[in-house]
C-alpha cells in the first residue's frame, strides 16, 4: 500500500468514524429532546422496599373510595353523609359555599366503612382485612412538572391506611393512625434530562440526596418504606423522625417518662416497582393539574387522625385524614420545598 493511498484510506476512515459519532450524538440529543413523559417516568421509577410485616402496599385511590361514604360539613361543623357510594370520578372538585361561609375547611371527607382509627391499635386489624379483601393492584401516580430548566418527576404513593406504632412489633402502647396516606418520591432532572438529586417525603417534611449518593438499581432509586408511617427512607434500619413532625405534647410525655423519641422502622421486606426489580410490578398512572378529576378533590382522604398514649391521655382525635397531592406544598413548589429538606442519612 502506497503512502498516499494509506493517507487517503486513513482520512476516509476518520471521516466515516466522525460521521458515525456525529450521527450518534445527534440521535442521542434528539432522543433526549423527544423523550416522552411516560418514558422518563418509567426510566426513573423507584424501587420500593417495604418494612417486614407492613400490611399496606401502594394502591389506586379507588380501593379506599369504594369502601367509603363521602361526607360534607354541616353548618355546625359536623360531617353528614353526602354520597353513600362515591367513585373516584364523582368526587367533588370544589368546596361548598355553605361550608366556606361557615369558615370550615376541608369541606369534605371520605369515611371508610366500617373501620375507625378510634379502635384498638388504630383499627389496624379491621383496615388490613378490608384492604386485603379488595385485592388491590400495585399503583403509583406519576406526574411530570417543570420549574425553570429543571424537570421534576413525582411518584405519588397512596396507602389505604396509616397506623404508626411506637414499638415494633406493634403494640397498643403509643400509636398514631389515620385513614388514607399520601407520600411522594421526587427525581429532579437537569435541562439535558440527567438526574441531579432525589427527594423523599417523610411525615411533615422530607429529605434529599444527590443522585450519586442515592441507593439505586440502575436508573431506579431504591426507597425503603417505613412500617406504618410509610415515610420514604434511604436505608434499612431505624430512622429518626424530624422533631418538627412530632407534637410537642408527645415529646413532653416521652421525656417525662424517660422514653426515647419515636423512630421509623425500615427493612428488607417486599419489593415492588419496575419489572427489573423482580418483585411486584407497580403500574404508573399519569396525573396532572386537571386530570383525573379526583386530583382536584379538596377534601380529606380519611375520616380522622388519632393519637393514643397511656392514661390519662388515652385515644384522642387530633385532626382529619390527609389532603390529596395537589394540595401539598411539594406539588405546588417542588424545588423550593425540597431545598428546605435536609440531606438524608
Amino acid at each position: 500500500m502506497s503512502t498516499a493511498t494509506g493517507h487517503r484510506t486513513w482520512a476516509l476512515c476518520v471521516s466515516f468514524a466522525l460521521a458515525i459519532f456525529a450521527g450518534m450524538t445527534l440521535v442521542h440529543a434528539g432522543d433526549a429532546r423527544a423523550a416522552t413523559d411516560e418514558q422518563l417516568l418509567a426510566k426513573f421509577q423507584p424501587v420500593t422496599r417495604a418494612a417486614p410485616g407492613e400490611p399496606f402496599a401502594t394502591s389506586g385511590v379507588g380501593v379506599l373510595v369504594r369502601d367509603a361514604v363521602l361526607e360534607t360539613r354541616a353548618p355546625d361543623g359536623t360531617f353528614v353523609a353526602s354520597d353513600p357510594a362515591p367513585t373516584a370520578a364523582t368526587l367533588p372538585t370544589a368546596d361548598t359555599p355553605l361550608c366556606l361561609t361557615a369558615g370550615f375547611t376541608p369541606c369534605w371527607r371520605l369515611n371508610q366503612q366500617p373501620c375507625s382509627p378510634l379502635q384498638a391499635l388504630g383499627g389496624l386489624a379491621c383496615y388490613s382485612a378490608s384492604f386485603t379483601a379488595d385485592d388491590p393492584d400495585s399503583v403509583v401516580y406519576g406526574r411530570v412538572a417543570h420549574a425553570g430548566n429543571k424537570t421534576i418527576l413525582q411518584y405519588w404513593q397512596f396507602y389505604y391506611d396509616d397506623v404508626y406504632s411506637y414499638t415494633q412489633p406493634p403494640s397498643d402502647f403509643i400509636w398514631q393512625a389515620h385513614e388514607g396516606d399520601w407520600e411522594v418520591v421526587n427525581v429532579v432532572l437537569s435541562s439535558r434530562l440527567r438526574p441531579l438529586f432525589v427527594g423523599y417525603s417523610q411525615h411533615c417534611t422530607g429529605s434529599r440526596r444527590a443522585w450519586a449518593e442515592t441507593p439505586r438499581l440502575g436508573t431506579h432509586p431504591v426507597d425503603y418504606v417505613a412500617w406504618g408511617s410509610h415515610a420514604n427512607q434511604f436505608s434499612p434500619g431505624t430512622q429518626p423522625i424530624a422533631t418538627a413532625c412530632i407534637p410537642p405534647d408527645a415529646i413532653a410525655l416521652l421525656e417525662a417518662n424517660h422514653l426515647p423519641l419515636p423512630v421509623d422502622y425500615t427493612g428488607d421486606g417486599e419489593i415492588a416497582g419496575p419489572p427489573i426489580a423482580g418483585g411486584t410490578v407497580t403500574a404508573i398512572r399519569r396525573v396532572g393539574r386537571m386530570d383525573p378529576s379526583w386530583i382536584r378533590y379538596p377534601g380529606a382522604w380519611g375520616e380522622i387522625e388519632t393519637l393514643h398514649a397511656p392514661a390519662p391521655i388515652g385515644t384522642v382525635v387530633v385532626g382529619l385524614g390527609p389532603t390529596g397531592p395537589a394540595f401539598h406544598r411539594v406539588w405546588q413548589h417542588p424545588l423550593s420545598t425540597m431545598a428546605g429538606w435536609p440531606i438524608g442519612s
